[in-house]
């Protein structure tokens, strides 16, 4: 400590300190604040028009509150970002920012704004098909609204509410609560939300069968100027694309399904695209032109299938969601106990000091409660390295669980689908009696193949449970890989692809983990079919040229990668945005991921040349055997 520094002045340098911070901030405060209130109403203008635009007004509006520390604009800021996450599929993020600003307004009472997160929690459960407590959410809107004599929030809470009654297939209550919300929207008709109750009423009426009522709703809601936005106008021409169908007039249902197409394309919006796609195959198929009704159908499928994607990694993400929010939980009171030892400290060490002043004793008393406090700095400091140490361990454990569910997921979404496939190709009639006999024996083939799949994968993933393990053994490569491409045979009879597997004839042993291997295995056949045009050829072969490792090729002769996104593969150790297939087939872009990852774990190599229109070729090397060295190692 300098001579010079006189201990007594602490407080006045701490009050002048917190006097400055004070001033600057009340400066500030006023000018972000309108900054601020600018921003949200611009964010919200744009929600359901131009996604894009209002999330980049609301991240101006977040930054500027994380400057001026305001929790109540943290609070308005998190709300609006949470309809934007729900508006763009995002349900885990829009739920983390409707809990914060849930907990927010908890702590810094404002009805309205609690009322607006509540109702955005409600409409998460609702996403997760848990009706019955989005009902009980809304239910605790309402008198919140009606409290605030907010006729708008009351409107939206009924209205939310009736969605999650039609879910339940209680279609008077649904009604009811309904009405209730278009009597209170009545005045609000330039918002969103009214287009949206006359689309819902529509839909109710639809659903009872009363067809007349619905197309009346629907034109209502095309009828409104200045016009609806894009998300209700899409809604509204499926619907009445829908009703001509039952109708039975496939060419107006035809008409009005292609406007509803164009606008979902517009709109950004996967679930009505599926919507719309499907109305508009089966306008095609009552019209007779089954080539376009293929491809309606084949599009509905992809879309489809991406909203199954999308909604179960929803589902996964909000349940870590949870239990994160449940760890933070138990490290926030943690955090909050220590507070209370530091402030309790920080009084009695101003205590001696003002004690100072008066007497040689106190100045005694406050270098005693200096030592003291020094000790209790340095039992904080090691609790917080304790603390520190807990959460990088948990990281650590969340890290290999997720890797975990994405190879359960990743290798099982395959054969599900071809499974799937089969079925639905059969449901529909297409195929002759004894291509039927034939499916149903691929059926069976593929299903055992996956039961015992999914059973060794969950051997596997159990024995990993306290983190990935990699068992290498003494293991011969040309079995297990045709083992892989026998269970690739519906994906290869499907594009009529020939694998050449000629050149698998080495009788070398390599040490490897095979549980793992035959991930990689899998991932590489999938891909190389995935981006293979139809009747075309893939070749697989072993190459023993080298002393110290055994190289095993992949060749297809399809789509090829182009050299940024070969650069981006090569150089990343993260999830590489997946590409469609020759057929349009989807990916999660885990694939590559797991395979370098897998070949890192067992000390191989990883290589991958490929030129756009001429194929992709992969090269995997594994170690083989030297009977000078152990043959059986553990590595983790």
């Amino acid at each position: 400590m300098s001579p010079h520094f006189n201990p007594v002045m602490i407080p006045y340098f701490r009050f002048v300190s917190v006097l400055f911070f004070s001033l600057t901030s009340f400066l500030c405060f006023a000018q972000d604040n309108k900054e601020i209130d600018s921003l949200l109403a611009q964010g919200d203008r744009y929600l359901y028009v131009d996604w894009d635009s209002s999330k980049m007004f609301l991240q101006q509006a977040e930054t500027l509150a994380l400057e001026s520390q305001n929790e109540k604009d943290m609070g308005r800021v998190a709300n609006m970002l949470g309809s934007l996450h729900y508006v763009g599929g995002n349900y885990a993020e829009s739920m983390r920012n409707f809990s914060k600003a849930n907990d927010i307004f908890n702590r810094n009472p404002d009805k309205k704004e609690l009322a607006y997160a509540l109702n955005g929690r409600g409409l998460i459960y609702l996403s997760q098909h848990d009706y019955a407590r989005a009902i009980e959410i809304w239910e605790r809107c309402i008198p919140l609204n009606r409290e605030l004599g907010d006729d708008y929030g009351l409107g939206k809470s009924y209205f939310n509410k009736s969605i999650a009654e039609m879910e339940l297939k209680q279609y008077q209550k649904a009604d009811e609560s309904l009405t209730t919300a278009l009597n209170l929207l009545e005045k609000f008709k330039e918002k969103p939300l009214y287009a949206m109750a006359l689309n819902r009423f529509a839909k109710i009426n639809f659903e009872l069968n009363d067809l007349v009522k619905a197309e009346e709703f629907y034109t209502r809601v095309l009828n409104i100027k200045p016009e609806v936005t894009t998300w209700e106008k899409t809604f509204a021409n499926t619907g009445l694309a829908e009703i001509y169908l039952v109708r039975e007039n496939p060419g107006k249902a035809l008409q009005y399904g292609l406007i509803a197409e164009q606008l979902a394309e517009k709109a950004k919006a996967f679930w009505d695209k599926e919507r719309a796609t499907k109305v508009i195959a089966i306008a095609y198929e009552n019209l007779g032109d089954y080539g376009n009704a293929l491809k309606y159908t084949k599009l509905n499928k992809a879309y489809s299938d991406s909203l199954y994607s999308e909604n179960k990694n929803s589902e996964i993400s909000y349940l870590q969601l949870q239990l994160t929010a449940a760890d933070n939980l138990n490290l926030l009171r943690e955090k909050e106990i220590a507070e209370q030892e530091a402030a309790f400290n920080s009084k009695l060490a101003i205590t001696l000091i003002i004690a100072l002043i008066v007497t040689i004793v106190g100045f005694l008393l406050y270098a005693r409660l200096l030592k003291q406090k020094e000790e209790i700095n340095t039992q904080l400091e090691a609790k917080q390295t304790e603390i520190e140490n807990q959460n990088q361990k948990l990281e650590a454990i969340n890290e290999e669980k997720n890797k975990l569910f994405s190879i359960l997921s990743h290798d099982l979404k395959s054969p599900i689908n071809s499974v799937k496939q089969l079925l639905e190709i059969e449901e529909k009639g297409f195929l002759s009696e004894s291509e039927s006999q034939k499916v149903r024996k691929m059926l069976i083939r593929q299903v055992t193949e996956t039961d015992e799949m999914l059973s060794k994968l969950l051997r596997w993933s159990h024995a990993q449970l306290d983190g990935i393990l990699t068992n290498r053994v003494e293991t011969q490569l040309a079995p297990m890989l045709q083992d892989q491409i026998g269970h690739m045979e519906y994906q290869t009879s499907n594009k009529n692809i020939q694998i050449d597997s000629t050149g698998l004839k080495s009788p070398e042993m390599v040490l490897v983990d095979p549980q793992q291997i035959s991930i990689i295995f899998q991932n590489c056949l999938h891909n190389a079919i995935k981006f293979s045009e139809p009747n075309s050829q893939i070749k697989v072969w072993l190459s023993d040229e080298e002393e110290t490792y055994q190289k095993l090729h992949i060749k297809d002769f399809g789509i090829g990668i182009d050299a940024e996104k070969l650069a981006e593969i090569q150089s990343q150790q993260v999830r590489v945005k997946s590409t469609d297939g020759t057929l349009k087939e989807k990916g999660t872009g885990l694939g590559l991921q797991l395979v370098k990852q897998f070949m890192d774990k067992n000390q191989g190599i990883f290589e991958i040349k490929s030129e756009v229109g001429k194929g992709t070729e992969i090269i995997l090397s594994f170690e083989k055997i030297k009977r000078e060295t152990p043959s059986n190692q553990l590595t983790s």
